[in-house]
């Protein structure tokens, strides 16, 4: 976040936010809210949601005095105020919305002592983020605190995180023009000899450009490893070839909330072989069944189904090929509910924004990825990111 335009969500959400957590708090008898949030990139999206604070540094080893570096950690009493440990004093303090912020080396000791004041025997304390605690945090507050019973309670924040405000569904819009400069940039830089990592600076430096706060990365995945969604590194000293295929998966945020957007590319010179190209066709025609299944009502598992039985009615029964894994939630994390798994029959609300992505590998053919950002409405959906399918056809 910069000073010339990171701001983050109005105060009067924020609070509003914490009365909400409040009242979900009483119905699952919780009487401590504890929310831990990583660094600004990583995994910070429940403590960013209730206090607007991006912890600005990487995290970093313990120690005896220094324990969560990298780090923050919120305390939310039912009725007391509200207390947050930062790790650093270069924190944003006009962005961030809660009065009691103290800046503490060692989180755990703060976060004890505060407990200490808080908690008696048998309070239920719910940590939400407890799934990226650090152990030895957890362990230092158990063994402090035995008479307190800690409780996970990640669902309560991440299921009013799902659901987008309009000042979220508006920073969400932005982050989707910053996807198109991007790719417009790569696009642009696509030929024979260009090595995959030129690719992936060009996306870096246009999304810095068109405002984004950090690209986490583009991965570039040319020839060979055009079937793989993921890989280390995010790009190669490779050259590209005529005819190769490239894969892209470009991702980072704009004030805070995020971007992931899949595409395929060609690289001129050399002609598809038929059965490549019948492929490619099979990916965008298999997103677009996907995203035709998004609107509220639906269950995150009907886009994976139409997906599947897209594949199986256009392709020979190659649903079967389908990854378990066909999209997610976007906005403060990259990754956040719904997961869009033909298991997770959890319901779209409107205001949703989603990223569908069926992806799937054809055997002796290969396989690519089409990724779309999309706002669920009540009707139907909202296609955020407008970056071309085909942009071997561009122009």
């Amino acid at each position: 976040m910069v000073i010339e335009n990171g701001t983050g969500i109005a105060k009067e959400e924020i609070e509003n936010r914490i009365s909400r957590a409040r009242e979900s708090m009483r119905i699952r008898g919780i009487e401590i809210l504890i929310v831990i949030g990583r660094s600004f990139y990583d995994r910070m999206g429940s403590l960013t949601y209730l206090t607007n604070h991006f912890p600005p540094f990487p995290p970093g080893a313990f120690s005896e005095t220094v324990r969560g570096m990298g780090h923050g950690l919120l305390i939310l009493p039912l009725e007391d105020s509200p207390v947050l440990f930062v790790d650093h004093r270069n924190y944003r303090s006009e962005m961030v919305h809660i009065e009691n912020v103290r800046v503490e080396a060692n989180i755990s000791a703060g976060a004890v002592g505060q407990l200490k004041k808080l908690a008696g025997k048998g309070v239920r304390a719910g940590i939400a983020g407890e799934d990226i605690m650090p152990a030895t945090m957890y362990i230092d507050l158990t063994t402090a605190l035995p008479d307190v019973s800690f409780v996970n309670a990640n669902t309560l924040i991440e299921q009013m995180r799902a659901n987008k405000s309009q000042a979220e569904v508006e920073y969400l819009k932005r982050a989707a023009e910053v996807v198109e400069a991007g790719y417009s940039a790569i696009f642009e830089a696509i030929r024979p000899g260009v090595r995959e990592s030129d690719l992936c600076a060009e996306g870096h430096s246009a999304g810095m450009r068109a405002g984004a706060d950090f690209v986490r990365y583009v991965r570039v995945h040319s020839g060979p490893w055009a079937s793989w969604g993921s890989r280390w590194p995010q790009a190669t000293q490779r050259k590209l070839e005529a005819g190769d295929l490239i894969r892209f998966d470009y991702v980072g945020a704009i004030e805070g909330y995020g971007f992931d957007v899949n595409r395929t590319a060609v690289v001129p010179g050399k002609g598809l072989a038929p059965d490549v190209e019948e492929m490619l066709e099979l990916t965008i025609a298999t997103s677009e069944a996907a995203v035709s299944a998004v609107r509220a009502g639906a269950a995150a598992a009907d886009i994976h189904r139409a997906a599947s039985r897209f594949l199986d009615e256009n392709a020979g029964g190659a649903g079967q090929h389908l990854f378990p894994m066909a999209g997610h939630g976007i906005g403060l994390e990259t990754v956040e509910a719904p997961i869009i798994r033909q298991d997770n029959d959890m319901v779209l609300e409107e205001n949703m924004v989603i990223c569908v992505e069926p992806q799937f590998v054809l055997p002796g053919v290969g396989g690519t990825n089409i990724e779309q950002m999309v706002l669920v409405e009540s009707e139907g959906s909202e296609l955020l990111t407008r970056t071309t399918t085909r942009p071997w056809r561009a122009g």
